[in-house]
């Protein structure tokens, strides 16, 4: 939850007033949360590209894994995905 508060900061932020500096700490923050099987950054990071005007130039891993997801619900995943002990 906290993370999740920590991206929403991000954007906020970036889309208020663009720095680069800042949009590096955004796009190394959401390659750690993807490594550890988590969405929500990633899910920011890929709005933030489709709806800013800004065309800032991507970390080419995070561009590669930002392909996947064309549309918001690209990251909405089923109960099935998930490890039967995550819902003990």
């Amino acid at each position: 939850m906290v993370l999740n508060v920590y991206f929403d900061f991000y954007i906020y932020g970036i889309e208020k007033h663009f720095h680069q500096h800042v949009f590096e700490d955004f796009q190394q923050e959401t390659l750690c949360d993807h490594e550890v099987g988590h969405l929500y950054g990633l899910e920011k990071f890929w709005a933030f590209l489709k709806y800013s005007r800004q065309k800032p130039k991507i970390n080419p891993k995070l561009e590669e894994i930002s392909k996947n997801y064309k549309n918001l619900e690209d990251f909405h995943v089923d109960d099935a995905s998930f490890p039967q002990q995550f819902f003990s």
